[in-house]
């Protein structure tokens, strides 16, 4: 085993490993391309969206030469309306300098004026800065101050030395030119994506292959008419203006309220979801500060939040009548099953003097905690599992995983494929029925008829087996897939009440906001029974979504329940101790030689494996002579693509320990991470518990810690014999943590 104390450990970055080795070439001017196919759908499927300057840009664009066209997208594709002159030189433009003063003249680019001066200082490095400060007489910060100085002090001079005129011919100036049709791109963009976030970037990555897309039968606009969908940018900029707003500036925190409170009333979902969400987050922030006009924020939104901090603010404000008859409105019309539990149960409390909430009910009825070892804090339902498991019940993980993909599965005709749902383009993931939750309301008749022909277990299995065949790799927004999704699917089906499973189904067609997610972590099968099971580590808390979709299942049939967990020592925990041997200590970059585990199952050692491992490099002679393991020895050994599999198996339902646990650890995730697969275990560390639990000894090493413990180490270095030295420093560690138990 190599000394492994100050090798430091480091995340796995699954997004590296998971690239093609070969990168696709794009065409020469492959933005132009992907810029004509953006301009195409807008004017195929949302010109009645478009108004007279978007309808002016298309036209401008097109009567633009080549070169014109291309340098105009290669400036829309930059996150800054300020560009550089010289960064925008390409190969296959031959005079961009014309090509910008054309753009120039047309209006699509301007010079740095008055208007868009300040929002232009807040863009530039320090010597830009510094730059533009030559010609004022004051004092200013010394060249070596950070950025932030320069930027502090030049923003000042804007309101008394520095002005515009002064600096107009500054080549910090000259030298850069502006996107003058920001405004009306963004709006075009917003029309293409339907939100803010989308970028004509997503073209080139999806025929690079690193975006998937879903294509679409036919494509169509995002909005129904030009109000709604200018209603919708308004207020989803209004949103984002007020999401990156520094929290701490009253004065521009109140300015977006006091616009948004006059603006005007937002014209469809989007708009009025943007609306209403805005007026929250803005009440929130401004509630301290300006209490008032933060009251009459909360007073003013439908945001679900909204409503509930503005029913405890009457109440604790002694406006009791005013809270009843809000909470009185709420259960005679409710807007959202979590809204409802809210104003059931705050009622219940308040005026009908319950005392404690249907929350702390639930978890009170949860019965007695279960012990789980320490080793699982951070991934308390992998203890729950891998005990389960050891009891032989058959046990998945499947929280919302389970419930999204069978429903989108069951329903794949319904929500990607009829033109009711029909998405916009490929880009386009989430239905936008279920976005807008009107998935029933509009589909009634087909969801009805999905439901009424599917008429057994079996004959649900076979449906979704089919569909996922079908289907399966699909980009979709609701699921991943993965290899155990058939298995995990057609298990439950065959296993759940069959009424029960469509009953709830049923139930998420018609308000599937509020039961996309909250469901219970575990499913297990015992005695033919399907299980459903939450798990709560100490002083974990049931949220209240949590709460309607366990209601929800109940409701349906199912049998759904609470477990409680508390942090103790198990004497019949499983356990793998583990060691490799590798060509050096960095996992990133050297590779694994040998593994040894050893098994411990009811406080004894049960079995153990052991294997050479084929590097696919050279072994250094300095780890040679630290492990006596040559490159003959590896030269014929499997890769360790051959053996992840056998080292999956063996070491799973069992906590991953090791003498310095991040290193073996460390390494062995990233050799199935560059195999594209993922190794999760609860860990423990020998060095750190023996430390804690066998406490006085002056190093800790493997060697020095067995001969202190007078425990037989043979071969030190080689894997599996250190592995069964740290089994038994670890068997030693578990005697001393149950007798503190007892």
């Amino acid at each position: 085993m190599i000394d492994k104390s100050n090798v430091a450990t480091q995340n796995i970055s699954y997004a590296n490993v998971c690239r093609s080795d070969v990168m696709k070439e794009l065409p020469e001017k492959y933005y132009l391309t992907h810029f004509i196919e953006f301009a195409e759908f807008i004017k195929s499927t949302s010109s009645h969206l478009l108004g007279d300057d978007e309808t002016a840009f298309f036209a401008e664009f097109a009567k633009l030469p080549e070169d014109a066209q291309c340098i105009l997208v290669r400036i829309v594709n930059r996150k800054s309306p300020f560009v550089r002159k010289d960064t925008l030189v390409y190969s296959e433009v031959a005079d961009s300098g014309a090509a910008i003063n054309l753009l120039r003249k047309v209006g699509f680019v301007s010079r740095i004026n008055k208007h868009c001066f300040h929002d232009f200082i807040g863009q530039l490095n320090k010597q830009d800065l510094i730059d533009l400060s030559i010609s004022l007489t004051i004092d200013k910060p010394a060249k070596s101050a950070n950025k932030n100085k320069w930027l502090n002090f030049v923003s000042n001079a804007l309101s008394n030395a520095l002005s515009y005129d002064q600096v107009k011919k500054s080549p910090v100036l000259t030298s850069h030119i502006y996107f003058a049709k920001q405004d009306t791109f963004h709006y075009l963009l917003f029309l293409y994506f339907g939100h803010l976030s989308g970028r004509l970037n997503q073209f080139s990555m999806r025929d690079l292959g690193v975006m998937q897309t879903q294509s679409v039968q036919q494509q169509q606009a995002n909005f129904s008419d030009k109000d709604e969908a200018k209603s919708a940018f308004y207020y989803a900029n209004q949103f984002k203006a007020i999401k990156e707003a520094n929290k701490s500036d009253v004065p521009l925190l109140q300015t977006l309220a006091e616009q948004l409170i006059a603006s005007d009333k937002p014209i469809g979902f989007l708009a009025t979801q943007k609306y209403h969400h805005s007026l929250y987050k803005l009440a929130i922030v401004l509630m301290e500060q300006a209490p008032t006009l933060g009251e009459t924020l909360l007073s003013q939104s439908e945001h679900p939040a909204a409503q509930e901090k503005y029913i405890r603010l009457l109440y604790k404000s002694d406006r009791k009548a005013q809270c009843e008859a809000l909470l009185l409105a709420i259960l005679d019309n409710p807007d959202s099953e979590t809204l409802l539990l809210f104003a059931e149960d705050f009622y219940a409390q308040k005026f009908n003097q319950k005392r404690t909430s249907v929350l702390t009910d639930m978890l009170r009825k949860s019965g007695e905690p279960i012990g789980i070892d320490e080793a699982y804090i951070g991934q308390v339902e992998t203890g729950v599992k891998d005990r389960y498991i050891k009891q032989h019940r058959l046990c998945y993980f499947t929280e919302n995983k389970l419930w999204r993909a069978l429903f989108a599965l069951t329903f794949w005709h319904e929500l990607f494929q009829h033109p009711a749902s029909q998405r916009a383009n490929e880009f386009s993931y989430y239905p936008k029925v279920l976005k807008q939750d009107n998935f029933y309301e509009l589909l009634h008749t087909e969801i009805e008829r999905k439901l009424s022909e599917l008429t057994s277990n079996q004959q649900f299995c076979d449906y979704i087996s089919a569909t996922i065949d079908q289907y399966s790799g699909e980009p979709n927004g609701l699921f991943y897939w993965h290899d155990e999704l058939k298995d995990v699917l057609t298990t439950f089906i065959q296993h759940a009440p069959f009424e029960s499973i469509k009953r709830h189904l049923l139930a998420m067609s018609k308000t599937f906001k509020a039961l996309c997610d909250g469901y219970p972590d575990l499913m297990y099968i015992e005695q033919g029974e399907v299980f459903f099971e939450e798990i709560k580590a100490p002083g974990d808390s049931l949220r209240r979504n949590q709460l309607v979709s366990i209601k929800q299942l109940i409701n349906a049939g199912f049998n759904v329940s609470i477990q409680r967990t508390e942090w103790r020592f198990n004497s019949e925990q499983n356990y793998v101790v583990v060691d490799i041997e590798t060509t050096g200590g960095k996992k990133d970059t050297h590779r694994i030689t040998e593994i040894g585990i050893v098994r411990v199952e009811q406080g004894k050692i049960t079995d153990s494996w052991q294997t050479l491992v084929n590097p696919e490099r050279h072994i250094p002679k300095m780890i040679t002579e630290l492990t006596g393991i040559t490159n003959e020895m590896v030269k014929d050994a499997p890769k360790f693509e051959q053996i992840a599999e056998k080292l999956d198996t063996f070491s799973r339902n069992a906590i991953f320990v090791a003498h310095n646990v991040n290193f073996d650890y460390g390494f062995i995730r990233q050799e199935f991470a560059r195999l594209n697969k993922k190794y999760t275990r609860a860990k423990i560390c020998t060095v750190q518990q023996a430390r804690k639990y066998l406490p006085g000894f002056k190093s800790y090493s493997l060697g020095k810690l067995c001969c202190d413990l007078n425990i037989e180490l043979k071969n030190h270095h080689r894997a599996l014999d250190d592995a069964k030295a740290a089994a038994e420093i670890l068997l030693r560690i578990n005697q001393v943590r149950a007798e503190q138990t007892t």
